[in-house]
């Protein structure tokens, strides 16, 4: 209950009131960029900026094509702290899942039901290379600077999310970059509020599509220490080094609200 007041505590102090403050009306491009920032900052760059951590709420509002319907309405809890830090809590087996990384450990309950998750997906990633970032990702910290530039991007208008007016960017790949990558269908929604917060996002491929509301994210120097330690007195504890946290990430992400008889599950054959 302390982890919960603190978060409350900080989305009160640096929330920006609705009502009165406006979306962005900057270039696009610029508008992607500076939403981005923070985010790069705290997955890449390191202790270069003031915000080291940062947690948020986020829930499927909408799924179509091959995805599961059970993933809509799905609410999931994350969190992520430079330089080796990762929490996710998720809805999965009727049960509350949670997936962390803590330095050098993963640890993830009830350890029983990640065994089985583990035990069904006969395709799931191998183990990843060492890095020294929150999670593995494809790019540099230099790299991801240049990130606007691989969208060819439309202007979307103005969209109330929630009751917060935001700005809405769409657009999909560079041509050249979405055949080299075999993803000329991709398209991505952006809707973006005021100071620049994502509040909603979503992606479409030409057989599927989901859409997520993102809810209380807030950007801080660190989140508690406590945050990445298992709840005391649960022994049932899964455990393995960051090397497999993909593989763990992965088959709980694709069981969101699954239960034991919704087999086979994404990706399982």
């Amino acid at each position: 209950m302390r982890f919960v007041r603190f978060l409350l505590f900080v989305v009160l102090a640096t929330r920006v009131s609705a009502q009165e403050a406006k979306p962005p009306a900057d270039n696009r491009y610029d508008v992607l960029g500076k939403m981005l920032a923070p985010v790069v900052n705290i997955l890449l760059a390191g202790p270069k900026g003031p915000n080291r951590g940062s947690s948020m709420t986020i829930e499927v509002t909408e799924v179509n094509g091959r995805l599961p319907a059970q993933f809509k309405g799905a609410s999931l809890f994350a969190a992520v702290q430079n330089p080796d830090k990762v929490k996710l809590v998720a809805p999965v087996l009727g049960d509350e899942v949670t997936v962390c990384r803590n330095g050098n450990e993963v640890w993830a309950t009830p350890g029983a039901k990640i065994e089985f998750l583990l035990g069904q997906f006969k395709i799931k990633p191998g183990p990843s290379r060492k890095s020294n970032t929150p999670l593995v990702l494809p790019i540099t910290a230099q790299q991801a600077i240049f990130l606007p530039a691989l969208f060819s991007l439309n202007e979307g208008g103005y969209e109330s999310v929630e009751g917060v007016n935001c700005r809405l960017i769409e657009g999909g790949l560079t041509p050249e970059l979405g055949t080299a990558a075999k993803a000329e269908d991709f398209r991505a929604r952006f809707w973006v509020g005021p100071g620049y917060i994502p509040r909603q996002v979503e992606i479409v491929r030409k057989d599927f599509s989901m859409r997520v509301a993102l809810r209380d994210l807030i950007f801080v120097p660190s989140l508690p220490a406590s945050t990445w330690e298992p709840p005391v007195g649960v022994t049932d504890i899964y455990r393995c080094s960051p090397e497999y946290l993909e593989r763990v990430l992965f088959v709980v992400m694709n069981s969101l609200q699954m239960k034991e008889e919704d087999a086979p599950w994404a990706k399982a054959k």
